[in-house]
């Protein structure tokens, strides 16, 4: 499968066309490790997914290491995706919901625990 195609670099596509594209793309992983098909995916969720992360109340350097975080979960779970269940962009943003809220909730118990007296 060729997997170079992103479809923001289509503008003759359509958002249902996309979808299924991304879902090609997700497939491609979990069937054989496509390398091309995750670099699609990585340029098109990667600097969104930075800039959803910030915008959300993380810093920069917080940002992107949680998207990358998020993009390696893609690689390893494509298997588990569903597209009867969710969009690609649903299940990635989900994915980055549920890894900025551990990401607090790791900061929280540090400074937490760092507030106790033995």
């Amino acid at each position: 499968m060729s997997a170079s195609f992103v479809p923001d670099d289509d503008p003759g596509t359509g958002p249902a066309e996309q979808r299924a594209r991304f879902a090609e793309l997700v497939m491609a992983i979990a069937a054989h490790q496509d390398r091309t098909a995750f670099a699609a995916l990585f340029a098109y969720y990667a600097p969104r997914l930075k800039a959803y992360l910030i915008r959300l109340g993380l810093g920069p350097a917080q940002a992107e290491d949680i998207a990358q975080e998020v993009m390696v979960t893609v690689w390893r779970k494509a298997g588990q995706f569903d597209p009867a269940q969710a969009s690609v962009a649903t299940w990635i943003y989900r994915i980055a919901r549920n890894r900025r809220i551990d990401a607090l909730d790791r900061k929280s118990t540090r400074l937490n625990s760092s507030h106790l007296v033995i």
